[in-house]
C-alpha cells in the first residue's frame, strides 16, 4: 500500500472525529480511520527522511496480532505517528505490546505497553526495548545471538533504545563463536568497547573474541565486551578470548566496570590487556556494589600500572563474592597466567579492595617454580601491594577466606608483598580458613606468606588449617630486605588463632626484622599454641631476627608451656617447642644483630610460657629466647633448650635473652638447658643486663636456672654475664636462681655462677645457689667466684656506702683460674668498696660453699671471697670447700693497704688458712654455739639437721631453695 498520495491532507466531509486527554485522535480519511499520537523524541530513533513505518500490536486479551502501516510526522518538537486502520476493521479496547518496524522490517528498539479506547492511544504503561534479534527476550525464548551482526544489534539497541534500563530483566543466549564486532561498524572508534548492559547473558559454552587497540587517551575509558554492568546483569557460560591494550582507565575483558548486583558464572578469559593505566582487571576494571564470581577460569595476562587483577582490578563500597575460581584446565593443568602493576596494586583476585568486603572460597592459582626461575613475575607489583589475591584490602565489612590454594610466587619491588593478600586494613571481622600459599614472596620491605602488612585491630581470625608448606617440589620462601615473615611482614594489632596454622618456609631479610611467624609485631598479641613451625625451617636476618618474630614492639608473645615449677629441676623433654629451627644471617658467616631463638629484638614486649629448641647464630645480642629486650618488658616461665646458642664474634650472649635494657618489668621462671658459647658478656640466662637511664624502678630477677655450659671471653655468669648500671639509684636484684652448668672465660674477665660482674650500686644476690664448676681461663687476671665473679660500683676513690649485697646463698661447684693473677673466692672472687654504716645490709653475709676452690694465684684465694675492698664487709658465711694448694679459709685477701670489716666467719679444719677466720671441727658442726650470732631461730636464716640429711649436717640455709635441688 503506497500512503505517500494522501499523508496528511485534509479530512474529509465525513463527520467521525475523536480525541482524548492524551493528545490522541480518530478520523476518517477515505478508506481508512486515523488514529494518531504523539510520542517523546527517542522513544524510535527514525531518521528525518523516513516518513512511513508499521505497526504490530499484540492484544492482551487474546494474544492476536494486528499489523497497521503508520505514517511519521517529524517535528522539532516530539514527533507524531498516524495508524493506518481500514474502515472494515477496528482496533477493540485492551492493553497492547505495541511494537514497530522500518518497512525493511528492522525493529525499532522499545516496545510499549499501551491501552487503546475508542481506537485511540489512551494509556502507555511502560516501555520495553526490542531488540532486532531471533527470540523474545525471555528466559523461554531468550534472544539469540549467533554471530558478530547479532552481537551488533544487541549493542546497536543498548546504544540507541535502552540507555536508561540496559536490557535489564531480558534474556540473550549466543549460539555460536565469533568475533565481537568492531566499533567503526556502529558509530566511531577504533575497536569495540562495548555498551552498558544490565540483562541475562548466557553464553551456552561459545566464546567472544575481543580487541581492543587504544592510547591512554581520555576516551579510552571503561572499556571490554560491555562497557559497564549494571544491577541484575548476569553474565554465564562464556569465554572471552582478548586482546586489548591502550586502556586509560576501569578496563576489563568482560566489562570495563560493574555498579549493583552482578553475577558472572562460568566464565573463562584468555589472552592480554597491556599498556594500560589503572583499574585493570582480566574480566573487570573497576566495581562498586555486589559483585559474584562463580566457577572462573583466569588464562589470561593483565599488565598496567596500578590496582590490576585476574578478576577485578579495584573493587568499593561492596562486596567481592568469588567462589571456585582458578587457573587450572580441564586436564587439571595449570595455565600460565600473570598479573602485573607497574607501579601498585596486583592481586590474582583484585588489586584493591575498598571500603567493603570480600568473601572468597575454593580459589586456586598456580605457577610452581624453580629456585633458578625466582625472578619469574607472575604476581607483580613494580612499587607495592601485590597479594596472590589481593595487592590491597581496606575492609569494612565481615568477610573470609576459605579454602584458598595460591602456588604462585609474588613480588612487589619495594613494599607490601603477600601470598594472599600484599597490605590489608582491617575495620570488620576478616576470617582466614583452610588457605595454602606454597611458592615464594619478595619484596624490599614486609613481605609474607600470607600478609605482607596487615593492621587488623583484633578482627582476624585464623580458623581450621591454614599453611604455608612446599607443594609439588616447588620453589618455597620469603625474601626481602626487611619485615620478612613466613605468615606476616608486619602486623598491627592481635593475632587470633582457632585452628591449627602450619608453616614451613624458609624466611630471609638481608637487613632486618625476620621472623617464622612475623617480621614485626606491633600493639599486638600473638598466642602460639596454634602454631606448628617445621623443624627444618631457617629464618636468617642481618638485625633483629626470631624464629617467630623479628621485632616484637610493645607487644606479647605467649606460648602454652606450663608454669615453671622448681620444685625440682624440670626434664628438658617436658615442654613444647615453640620453634626448632635455625635462626641466623643469611650465608655461612653467622654475623647477625639482635638475633634470637624466638624474637630477635622485642621494645616494651613481654615474652610469655615460650619455649625454644633450635639453633641460633650471631655476632651480637644473641639469645635463645630473644636477641635484644628493651624498656618496659618482661620475660616469664621460658625455657631454652636449643642445640645451640652461638656468637663467636661479639659481646651479649644469653640463653634466654642476649642483653636486657631495663626500665621496668618483670623478669622471672627461666631456664636454660643449652650450651651457650659467646665472646664479652655471655651467661646462661642473660649475657648482658644495662638500665635505661632516669629508670625509677627496681629490677629484680628470680628463679633464673641455668643447667648448660656456658663459655666466653670475659665477663661470663652462669646466669647474667655483666649487670651495669652507672646513672640509677635503684635496687640490681638476682634472687631464687642457681646454676648447674660449668662456667668458664678465656680470661682477663669476670665469672661467676650467678652472675659474672654487677657493675653497679644497690647490686643484690640473694637465696641462689650454684652447682656448676666454675672456670677461669689464662688469658689474662679474672675475678672468679661461685656466685660472683665482681659485685658492686669501683667508685673510683670515694666510698659507696649502698653498694652490693650478697647474702643467703651457697656455692657447691669447684672454682678455679688458670691465671695466677686472678682472685678466686668460693662465694665472689671480688668486693667492691663499701662501708659499715649498715650492720644488715651492703656486705656479704649469710653465705655458705662447698665447693672446692683449685688452684694457685699469687694471692691467696678464698673459700669465701677471693678478694676484698676498701670497707667492705664480710659477715656470718661458713666455708667447708677445700681451698687448695694454697689459700684462706674464709676471705683470700684484700687490695692493699685497704681497711675492710669482718666478724662471725668460719671454715672447716684443714680446707684453709685462718686469716679473719675462725675454724671449726667436724664434730662442731652440728652445735650452733660453733657459728657466733648466726639465726638459728625458728624462722631465722640457719639451719641445722641433725641427722646429716641436708648439707651432710652442715649449717645451711633456710631460705635458699636450690641449694639441695640437684639436677
Amino acid at each position: 500500500m503506497a500512503l505517500t498520495t494522501f499523508l496528511w491532507t485534509s479530512c474529509s466531509d465525513d463527520e467521525l472525529y475523536r480525541s482524548n486527554e492524551q493528545g490522541s485522535r480518530l478520523e476518517e480519511m477515505g478508506d481508512f480511520k486515523l488514529s494518531s499520537f504523539t510520542l517523546e523524541k527517542g522513544i524510535w530513533e527514525i531518521a528525518d527522511t523516513i516518513q512511513q513505518i508499521k505497526i504490530h500490536l499484540k492484544s492482551h486479551t487474546d494474544d492476536s496480532i494486528r499489523a497497521y502501516d503508520a505514517a511519521v510526522l517529524h517535528s522539532e518538537s516530539n514527533p507524531s505517528y498516524s495508524i493506518y486502520i481500514p474502515k472494515t476493521d477496528e482496533i477493540p479496547d485492551s492493553d497492547y505490546d505495541l511494537t514497530a518496524f522500518l518497512m525493511d522490517g528492522t525493529k525499532l528498539g522499545t516496545k510499549l505497553k499501551v491501552t487503546f479506547r475508542d481506537e485511540m492511544l489512551h494509556t502507555i504503561m511502560a516501555s520495553t526495548v526490542q531488540y532486532d534479534l531471533e527470540g523474545e527476550g525471555t528466559a523461554e525464548k531468550p534472544y539469540l545471538i549467533g554471530s558478530q551482526e547479532d552481537f551488533g544489534m544487541l549493542e546497536y539497541g543498548l546504544n540507541r533504545y535502552d540507555t536508561i534500563a540496559h536490557a535489564a530483566g531480558l534474556y540473550f543466549k549466543q549460539t555460536a563463536d565469533f568475533e565481537a564486532p568492531h566499533r567503526s561498524d556502529v558509530y566511531d572508534g577504533r575497536y569495540t568497547f562495548g555498551e552498558s548492559f544490565a540483562g541475562i547473558y548466557d553464553g551456552d559454552g561459545k566464546s567472544i573474541t575481543i580487541a581492543y587497540l587504544g592510547a591512554q587517551a581520555e576516551s579510552d575509558t571503561t572499556v571490554g565486551l560491555f562497557k559497564t554492568l549494571y544491577d541484575g546483569a548476569q553474565i554465564k557460560n562464556l569465554t572471552i578470548r582478548a586482546n586489548m591494550q591502550g586502556i586509560k582507565k576501569n578496563g576489563g575483558m568482560l566489562a570495563g566496570s560493574s555498579q549493583g548486583n552482578v553475577t558472572l558464572t562460568n566464565v573463562t578469559v584468555s589472552g592480554s590487556i597491556t599498556d594500560s593505566n589503572e583499574h585493570i582487571g582480566a574480566f573487570i576494571g573497576h566495581a562498586t556494589g555486589n559483585l559474584t564470581a562463580e566457577h572462573c577460569r583466569l588464562f589470561a595476562s593483565v599488565h598496567a600500572n596500578s590496582y590490576v587483577g585476574g578478576l577485578v582490578g579495584y573493587m568499593e563500597n561492596g562486596m567481592l563474592t568469588v567462589t571456585d575460581f582458578s587457573n587450572l584446565q580441564e586436564n587439571s593443568m595449570p595455565f600460565l597466567f600473570t598479573v602485573h602493576a607497574g607501579n601498585r596494586g596486583a592481586g590474582g583476585i583484585t588489586g584493591g579492595i575498598m571500603k567493603g568486603g570480600c568473601a572468597f572460597k575454593d580459589i586456586t592459582l598456580q605457577h610452581s617454580i624453580e629456585k633458578e626461575d625466582s625472578g619469574l613475575k607472575v604476581i607483580y607489583a613494580g612499587a607495592d601491594r601485590a597479594g596472590g589475591l589481593a595487592g590491597e584490602m581496606a575492609l569494612n565489612e565481615a568477610s573470609s577466606l576459605n579454602n584458598i590454594n595460591i602456588w604462585a610466587p609474588v613480588r612487589s619491588e619495594q613494599k607490601d608483598a603477600g601470598g594472599l593478600v600484599g597490605t590489608a586494613t582491617l575495620t570488620a571481622p576478616l576470617s582466614v580458613s583452610n588457605c595454602t600459599f606454597a611458592s615464594l614472596v619478595k619484596s624490599n620491605e614486609k613481605a609474607a606468606g600470607f600478609f605482607g602488612y596487615l593492621k587488623c585491630d583484633n578482627h582476624l581470625n585464623l580458623a581450621e588449617t591454614n599453611q604455608i608448606v612446599q607443594v609439588n617440589n616447588g620453589y618455597l620462601n620469603v625474601e626481602a630486605n626487611k619485615y620478612a615473615g613466613g605468615m606476616f611482614g608486619y602486623v598491627y594489632g592481635d593475632i587470633k588463632t582457632s585452628g591449627l596454622c602450619l608453616i614451613n618456609i624458609n624466611v630471609t631479610a638481608t637487613s632486618n626484622f625476620a621472623g617464622g611467624i612475623i617480621g614485626e609485631l606491633e600493639h599486638g598479641t600473638l598466642e602460639t599454641k596454634n602454631f606448628s613451625l617445621d623443624n627444618d625451617m631457617q629464618v636468617y636476618g642481618n638485625d633483629a631476627t626470631g624464629g617467630l618474630v623479628g621485632y616484637a614492639n610493645s607487644s606479647t608473645i605467649k606460648g602454652d608451656i606450663g608454669d615453671l615449677n622448681f620444685s625440682s629441676i624440670p626434664s628438658p623433654d617436658s615442654f613444647k617447642s615453640n620453634y626448632s629451627g635455625k635462626v641466623s644471617s643469611p650465608g655461612a658467616d653467622g654475623k647477625g644483630t639482635s638475633m634470637g631463638g624466638l624474637v630477635g629484638y622485642a621494645l616494651h614486649s613481654h615474652l610469655d610460657h615460650l619455649c625454644f629448641t633450635g639453633s641460633v647464630f650471631g655476632s651480637d645480642r644473641v639469645g635463645g629466647i630473644v636477641g635484644h629486650i628493651r624498656g618496659t618488658a618482661s620475660i616469664t616461665h621460658c625455657v631454652n633448650n636449643a642445640n645451640i646458642v652461638e656468637n663467636s664474634t661479639n659481646t651479649c650472649t644469653g640463653g634466654i635473652a642476649g642483653k636486657v635494657d631495663f626500665t621496668e618489668g618483670t623478669y622471672t621462671h627461666m631456664i636454660n638447658y643449652s650450651n651457650i658459647a659467646g665472646m664479652e658478656q655471655t651467661g646462661g640466662i642473660f649475657g648482658y643486663i644495662g638500665l635505661e637511664t632516669s629508670t625509677t624502678h627496681n629490677l629484680n630477677i628470680q628463679y633464673a636456672v641455668n643447667a648448660g655450659e656456658v663459655s666466653g671471653s670475659q665477663n661470663v655468669g652462669g646466669c647474667v654475664g655483666r649487670l651495669y648500671d652507672d646513672m640509677n639509684d635503684v635496687e640490681h636484684k638476682i634472687s631464687y636462681c642457681a646454676n648447674y652448668g660449668k662456667v668458664s672465660n678465656s680470661g682477663n674477665g669476670n665469672l661467676g655462677g650467678i652472675l659474672g660482674q654487677g657493675d653497679s650500686k644497690k647490686m643484690i644476690i640473694m637465696n641462689s645457689a650454684n652447682h656448676g664448676e666454675i672456670a677461669g681461663g689464662s688469658n689474662g687476671a679474672s675475678q672468679v667466684g661461685g656466685i660472683a665473679g665482681r659485685m658492686g660500683k669501683d667508685p673510683k676513690g670515694i666510698t659507696i656506702g649502698n653498694n652490693m649485697e650478697l647474702a643467703y646463698c651457697c656455692n657447691r661447684g669447684n672454682i678455679s683460674s688458670d691465671n695466677v693473677d686472678s682472685h678466686v673466692g668460693g662465694i665472689l672472687g671480688y668486693q667492691e668498696e663499701g662501708n659499715d654504716y649498715d650492720e644488715n645490709h651492703w656486705m656479704t653475709h649469710d653465705c655458705y660453699n662447698s665447693g672446692s676452690i683449685t688452684s694457685d694465684q699469687k694471692s691467696d684465694n678464698g673459700g669465701i671471697v677471693g678478694c676484698v675492698d676498701s670497707y667492705s664487709e664480710v659477715v656470718r658465711c661458713i666455708n667447708i670447700g677445700k681451698v687448695s694448694p694454697n689459700g684462706n679459709g674464709v676471705v683470700g685477701t684484700r687490695k692493699s693497704s685497704v681497711i675492710w670489716h669482718h666478724h662471725d666467719l668460719y671454715y672447716l679444719d684443714g680446707t684453709g688458712s685462718g686469716w679473719c677466720a675462725e675454724s671449726f671441727s667436724d664434730s662442731e658442726k652440728k652445735n650452733t654455739s660453733t657459728f657466733n650470732n648466726f639465726d638459728f631461730s625458728g624462722k631465722g636464716v640457719w639451719i641445722i639437721d641433725c641427722d646429716n640429711s641436708k648439707n651432710n649436717g652442715f649449717p645451711y640455709l633456710r631460705d635458699c631453695p636450690f641449694q639441695s635441688i640437684y639436677q
